[in-house]
């Protein structure tokens, strides 16, 4: 019997090109390949064997990166954006002392009180006896 997955959530479907891969993915391979392999090929004799196979993977990890990561529905672009402005820009911390907000509502509740009884007390207010 012939079975098609339907996925639960429409946002979960991804189109897939050619063996199972996404254009998305196809074109950061091409793109991998494009920077990876002249760099390999011109850089054989000239830089030492120990860091040029480090060049290709730092020069190669961008494009993968962008084809096939994701972290929590975030694509690559949106996770380094975050990744980099959470650990290198500066951020603003608002920083609240639950305690001191408490005490200081009770402060003001009292203060109110105090001040209505002081109208009370010079006539400002009257209070209805039943």
């Amino acid at each position: 019997m012939i079975e098609v997955k339907i996925p639960a959530e429409i946002q979960e479907y991804k189109s897939k090109l050619i063996f199972g891969l996404s254009t998305r993915q196809i074109i950061s391979i091409i793109g991998a390949l494009a920077v990876g392999v002249p760099l390999g090929v011109l850089g054989y004799g000239r830089i030492s064997g120990d860091i040029l196979p480090w060049l290709v993977i730092i020069s190669v990890f961008p494009f993968a990166g962008w084809g096939f990561m994701t972290f929590k529905d975030m694509r690559f672009e949106v996770f380094m954006k975050a990744f980099l402005s959470l650990n290198f820009l500066p951020q603003r911390r608002v920083y609240e002392d639950v305690d001191m907000n408490i005490f200081c509502s009770l402060h003001d509740e009292i203060m109110e009180e105090d001040i209505v009884n002081q109208r009370i007390a010079n006539g400002d207010y009257e209070l209805d006896d039943e």
